[in-house]
């Protein structure tokens, strides 16, 4: 799940909150407040785990960088 920044509209406090892509539940400020809007000024950050990226994935015929064939 991403991390999204909100800014409450009634006190201006700036915080963030994990939310799913499909959640449209609004967030609520720390201090009680629920008119929130999401800043769209930085994406969410994208983690990759697990191994194989780009070495399995976008290479032609599934090789490897290195010299085994």
């Amino acid at each position: 799940m991403p991390i999204y920044e909100y800014r409450c509209d009634i006190c201006g406090s700036v915080f963030e909150r994990m939310t799913g892509f499909g959640d449209t539940t609004t967030a609520i400020c720390p201090n009680g407040h629920s008119d929130t809007r999401r800043i769209f000024n930085s994406p969410p950050g994208i983690v990759f785990k697990g191994s194989g990226f780009y070495v399995t994935d976008n290479r032609p015929n599934g090789k490897s960088n290195n010299n085994e064939d």
